[in-house]
């Protein structure tokens, strides 16, 4: 048997402790025959390309045991070449195609070959596994004393033990005397003796959609639009009973279903209510309290557990209120930007003063010359000052009346596109406009100490509230303008829809973002729930079943009043006096000024008028004076 494209990978442990190495009988030897023709049958089945072998330091060193196991291999399976390494615990994932076959050569379940195995085989744990036991045992006749084989099966059931706490489903197990077990871990883990009946293509059994009614437990948290607890169906329909509402409550109950697992029902502990505790829920995990969360998260935070297949793609971004558009009284003053009525008001006196300059000194006037300016700024200029005497007076008020007809058309055309859109306005995008509206933004306290991390300026980090998130939520999904939020990209797609139908919406997104994120599934690394999950959801995106749940969970948060759908009753209304604000301002301030200026010509004429008949009066007064002297 000639295996063109094999690889085989020789792992040796040798920080196995001397000390105790030397306190230890020898392992008892394995059938090697019997172990060349268990794999043979088995590759004749899935034809291999790849051999990972991890062998124990204490087997390694005897020669015997070493060198007749790997001297019968290599007459059976002639490889083109080989790799010897020791102590390596770099993963094999990425180096390994997937008909691989891995044998880890043991001598128990505390041996540190096991170890570096499970580091080894970090994502990989799926791949079809062969452990061979050699059993360190006083006697060989371990079975002639019921101490001894006790003894020896309880090594077994500790060994089966680590091999499912570290998630090797596609295993075996052989050890002296041709003893073969199997393990069938559904519903619960079951040791079975195949030595007598062993057929390879019962060895590595596919239960990906059939876990035989296999009990996972997993908190149900509130976290709209993820997860959320109903008490019943929806206006009457479906069953009647509890159930998980939500887009990846119902992904996961469905996967559940799917393959044939079941929910515990215990796990409805009252806190259904209660808001999710993310970093709770992780550590859980980490614990191996958790095989899985149906609590999905967004992996913007660094974790050391498994995730699944990714359900999406999120950014974590900033919800902040939306700015509504230019009130009507302020069209007026808005039609043109600020430059712009600063250079016609500049324009109203320069031109006035050019007026002034060019009129004959005996006809000067700067009160006439301004009220002018004005007139042909605005397309009102008399047609009799084109008939004055002078050229030069008469080509002045053609190109004043060129610029005001330009001037007063472009206003009016930019007033008429205000009377059918609205203008827009600056909204709040970057962390700067944050800070310049002294925008307080709502983060979840994990959020925020992610946040503390990154380069965030200090300005904008001393706007953020962290709190709850409990607390968040009642905020956030309520639109409570007060506070921006932080949010990921599909709670505020869920968000979002109740402002369908609203002319300006009430919060938009901005553009202080970080990600992109994978949305994914807490779950143990190398978990046995990985690959059938994966395959799953791919069927769930194929047949458009996440997008289905999306709207079902909207429904359901709807009925359940958790949100809702802003509807506005707005009717035309006609033009009232507020439209002219600005014009009543401009005429007040007018009429304010003009009073002043009435009031100081008046003034000034009755001080002309005094100082007249003051000098008058002297002028009398002198005259009488020298009438008298001359008598």
């Amino acid at each position: 048997m000639v295996l063109d494209s094999a690889i085989a990978l020789l792992i040796l442990s040798s920080n196995f402790p001397r000390i105790h190495q030397d306190q230890l009988p020898p392992p008892q030897m394995v059938n090697n025959s019997f172990v060349n023709e268990i794999v043979s049958s088995i590759h004749e089945l899935y034809q291999f390309k790849n051999f990972v072998f991890y062998t124990s330091r204490r087997l390694a060193l005897d020669t015997e045991i070493s060198n007749d196991f790997f001297h019968d291999f290599w007459e059976t399976f002639p490889l083109v070449s080989s790799i010897l390494m020791v102590n390596n615990n770099q993963s094999m994932a990425g180096f390994l195609s997937t008909p691989t076959l891995c044998l880890i050569m043991t001598t128990g379940f505390d041996d540190p070959i096991m170890k570096l195995a499970a580091e080894g085989m970090r994502g990989v744990r799926f791949l079809k596994t062969i452990f061979v036991y050699f059993p360190i045992l006083s006697s060989e006749e371990y079975y002639h004393s019921l101490k001894d084989y006790n003894g020896f099966s309880e090594s077994i059931r500790r060994l089966y033990a680590w091999i499912w706490r570290k998630q090797f489903i596609n295993c075996l197990l052989m050890t002296v005397d041709n003893n073969i077990f199997i393990h069938e871990p559904y519903p619960t883990l079951e040791i079975i003796n195949v030595t007598s009946s062993w057929n390879s293509s019962t060895f590595f059994v596919d239960y990906s959609t059939d876990f035989k009614g296999y009990a996972i437990n997993s908190p149900i948290r509130y976290d709209l639009p993820r997860v959320f607890y109903m008490t019943g169906p929806r206006y009457g329909l479906g069953k009647k009973k509890p159930h998980v509402s939500g887009a990846t409550g119902k992904l996961f109950m469905v996967f559940v279903e799917h393959i044939k697992a079941s929910y515990n029902e215990s796990q409805t502990d009252g806190h259904e209510y209660d808001p999710v505790d993310l970093p709770e829920t992780i550590k859980m995990i980490e614990l191996n309290q958790l095989e899985i969360s149906m609590n999905s998260y967004t992996e913007y935070i660094a974790t050391n557990i498994g995730s699944s297949y990714p359900i999406g793609i999120n950014d974590w971004c900033m919800m902040v209120p939306n700015r509504i558009a230019t009130p009507a009284h302020n069209f007026l003053q808005r039609s043109f930007r600020g430059y712009t009525w600063f250079l016609v008001s500049f324009s109203i006196f320069y031109i006035a003063l050019s007026i002034w300059l060019f009129t004959p000194p005996p006809k000067r006037d700067i009160s006439l010359s301004l009220l002018q300016a004005i007139c042909s700024m605005l397309l009102i200029s008399p047609l009799r000052v084109l008939k004055g005497p002078s050229l030069r007076i008469r080509l002045i008020f053609v190109m004043l009346f060129i610029m005001g007809f330009f001037v007063t058309n472009l206003y009016l055309t930019k007033m008429a596109s205000f009377l059918t859109s609205s203008p827009e306005v600056p909204q709040i995008n970057s962390m700067q406009d944050v800070v310049d509206a002294k925008l307080p933004i709502m983060v979840t306290t994990f959020e925020y100490e992610s946040m503390l991390s990154k380069n965030f300026p200090t300005e904008f980090m001393a706007l953020m509230v962290p709190v709850s998130k409990g607390e968040m939520d009642k905020h956030r999904d309520q639109f409570n303008k007060s506070f921006g939020y932080s949010t990921q990209t599909d709670r505020w797609r869920f968000l979002s829809i109740q402002q369908r139908f609203m002319k300006e919406p009430m919060f938009r997104l901005s553009k202080i973002c970080m990600g992109p994120f994978y949305h994914i599934i807490p779950i143990q690394r190398d978990s046995h729930f990985s690959r059938p999950l994966r395959k799953f959801m791919m069927s769930a995106f194929q047949y458009g079943l996440m997008s289905h749940w999306n709207y079902e969970a909207f429904a359901d948060a709807l009925y359940m009043k958790y949100v809702k759908v802003i509807l506005e009753h707005e009717t035309v209304e006609p033009l009232s006096l507020t439209y002219f604000r600005s014009i009543w301002i401009i005429w007040l301030i007018g009429l304010i000024l003009s009073t002043l200026a009435f009031c100081v010509e008046l003034k000034w004429h009755l001080w002309q008028q005094n100082k007249i008949n003051l000098k008058n009066l002297y002028q009398n007064l002198r005259q009488f004076k020298w009438l008298k002297f001359k008598k």
